[in-house]
């Protein structure tokens, strides 16, 4: 499928899902926060399901933050970037991104339970307080942590 004819096909399956499972957020705010068009261009497809491979894809994004996360609070010592990132950070604000992967890991947990049997209501309250997470809460903390490590390569 033509890229063109396969990002008109998201558009048209983004805005029913969007009707049918009641989510606010739009495409270009989902695209902006965990690179839908990007995924599905990539992926070559839209599922019929596409409500289903929308929440995989938030929940991708999520993980993969929450890995590189998870390297700051438990380094590998084979690697040294890990080990040199991870020291940047005092206990308290490895506390805080702790607290932060606990929060990744309730959403992306929360998702699995959906995927074993919850409702339309769950899934859209998934796809939408997913959204919320994001702009209000992870994206300033990923913001300050990546700041911080950004600095300290510079010095």
């Amino acid at each position: 499928m033509e890229q063109h004819e396969l990002l008109k096909n998201l558009d048209e399956k983004f805005r029913k899902a969007q009707k049918e499972f009641g989510f606010k957020a739009n495409l270009d705010e989902m695209d902006k926060n965990f690179f839908v068009r990007d995924s599905i261009l990539k992926e070559g497809y839209v599922s019929e399901s596409f409500s289903r491979q929308l929440c995989r894809i938030i929940t991708e994004t999520l993980m993969n933050w929450n890995e590189y996360l998870h390297s700051l609070i438990m380094p590998n010592p084979q690697n040294l970037l890990n080990m040199g990132e991870s020291k940047i950070f005092n206990q308290d604000e490895k506390r805080e991104i702790t607290e932060l992967m606990k929060k990744i890991m309730e959403i992306c947990s929360r998702n699995s339970l959906i995927m074993l049997g919850g409702s339309k209501d769950e899934e859209g309250k998934y796809i939408e307080d997913s959204i919320k997470f994001w702009k209000s809460e992870f994206k300033p903390k990923i913001t300050k942590i990546i700041t911080k490590i950004n600095h300290e390569w510079k010095s």
